[in-house]
C-alpha cells in the first residue's frame, strides 16, 4: 500500500484531499467529520464538504501505523480520560465498527456495521466509569433515548482488575 500524508496543524488533522478521504474510509475505516461548506450550495447546513476534520481518537490510531507520516506531531501527553477514550476506541476500531461522533444522541460515539454512507448506525456508545452509580432514572433515560432513534445504547466501562472493557447493552421496550 502507497505511505499516505497528512498533516497535523493546529491540534487537528485536516484533509482537503478528496482521494485522501477515500482512502481513509476504505483502507482505515476512519470517517472523521466534513466540517466544510459545499461549494455548489454555501448557504445550506444539512450537508458539509471538504475539509474533513478526524477526531483526536483517529489521529491517535492512524498515528501507530508506520505507513501514515505527518502525525508525528500528534503524539503528545495525553490526560488518563483521553487516554481511556483512545483505548475504547481503538477497541471497538479493532472489532470491526466505523466510529463516529456521538454527540448528536448525547453519547460518546455512534458505531456502524459497515461504511456509514452505506449502513445505518446500530450502536449509541457511552464511556462511563466502572465504579460509577447509574440511577434508575438515568438508566430509563438512556435506554429511552436510544431506542426512540432506533439504537441499542451500550455502557462501557474499563475494568481495571480484569485489564479489559465490560460492554452492557441497553433497550427499552414498552410493556403492555
Amino acid at each position: 500500500m502507497e505511505p499516505l500524508h497528512l498533516t497535523y496543524t493546529e491540534g487537528h488533522v485536516m484533509v482537503y484531499d478528496a482521494d485522501t478521504v477515500l482512502r481513509l474510509r476504505r483502507d482505515y475505516r476512519i470517517v472523521g467529520a466534513l466540517e466544510g461548506s459545499h461549494p455548489t450550495n454555501p448557504q445550506q447546513n444539512n450537508y458539509y464538504g471538504l475539509p474533513l476534520i478526524l477526531l483526536p481518537e483517529e489521529v491517535a490510531l492512524l498515528s501507530t501505523d508506520p505507513s501514515i507520516t505527518g502525525l508525528e506531531q500528534a503524539q503528545g501527553a495525553h490526560s488518563a480520560q483521553k487516554q481511556l477514550r483512545f483505548d475504547l476506541f481503538k477497541d471497538l476500531h479493532k472489532r470491526g465498527f466505523y466510529i463516529t461522533r456521538g454527540i448528536k444522541f448525547g453519547a460518546d460515539y455512534m458505531l456502524y456495521p459497515g461504511e456509514p454512507m452505506r449502513y445505518h448506525s446500530h450502536y449509541i456508545v457511552n464511556l462511563v466509569d466502572h465504579e460509577e452509580k447509574i440511577t434508575p432514572r438515568q438508566l430509563v433515560a438512556l435506554s429511552r433515548l436510544g431506542t426512540s432513534v432506533k439504537k441499542t445504547r451500550i455502557l462501557c466501562s474499563w475494568d481495571s482488575s480484569a485489564q479489559q472493557f465490560v460492554y452492557v447493552s441497553v433497550d427499552w421496550s414498552e410493556i403492555g
